[in-house]
């Protein structure tokens, strides 16, 4: 679904390359954790994927079309349903609901009653019903984090990019965004996650580890 061959990163203010001749295969379905010290170019790995970079040589496809060939606008219309990202950030905007947060990003390419309608049903799976016009101060940090997931789902997308989603969580709402997690893996999503918890980290079916710019296969470095 996802093939990376000879990409290159590289930002003016560094002497290397974040990201140096990375080949890298994923299949549909598949959750890959990927981990690594950091500034290694996990982050940048997430961005690639997202079609995002414009410093990048290489080829990136997915579901066998080049994304990084295509004009600008066609890129992102093709990536808006296909790919999805949750920061380690929460990104929530303070002056909306629960639920207001959940369709904004949608409302410009979809009617508001069926956004509204999935966002719903979103809400009550991620257990928030209870909390669907609660504004973000009002919830706890795991809380913010699951209207995120939910955000990032209603797009109904085939790959979920996760950049340290438990990095602002205490272990017991990281357990919670775990088994949130599994869930959306178990419906045949495709989860790439960058993480520095070896915890969140095994519990993909394949851990690659970025270290200077190189991708190694089932290597985690400390």
């Amino acid at each position: 679904m996802i093939a990376i061959e000879n990409v290159c990163v590289s930002y003016t203010h560094l002497e290397t390359a974040i990201l140096q001749n990375v080949h890298l295969h994923i299949s549909s379905g598949e959750w890959v954790s990927v981990v690594g010290p950091s500034g290694s170019g996990k982050t940048s790995l997430l961005k690639v994927i997202a079609g995002s970079l414009k410093n990048m040589e290489g080829h990136v496809t997915i579901n066998d079309t080049p994304i990084y060939t295509l004009p600008t606008n066609e890129r992102h219309a093709f990536l808006r349903n296909k790919v999805a990202t949750v920061y380690q950030q929460f990104r929530l905007l303070p002056q909306f609901s629960v639920l207001e947060n959940v369709m904004l990003p949608l409302l410009p390419y979809q009617k508001r009653k069926h956004l509204k309608d999935k966002a719903i049903q979103l809400i009550d799976e991620i257990g928030l019903h209870h909390r669907i016009t609660h504004f973000p101060h009002q919830l706890s940090g795991g809380e913010q984090q699951r209207v995120a997931f939910a955000r990032a789902l209603l797009s109904e997308p085939t790959i979920l990019l996760c950049d340290e989603p438990t990095g602002n969580l205490d272990s017991a709402n990281r357990d919670i965004i775990i088994q949130l997690l599994k869930q959306i893996h178990a419906k045949g999503k495709t989860i790439i996650l960058a993480t520095h918890d070896p915890i969140v980290a095994e519990q993909a079916d394949r851990t690659i580890t970025i270290q200077d710019g190189v991708i190694h296969e089932g290597e985690v470095v400390e």
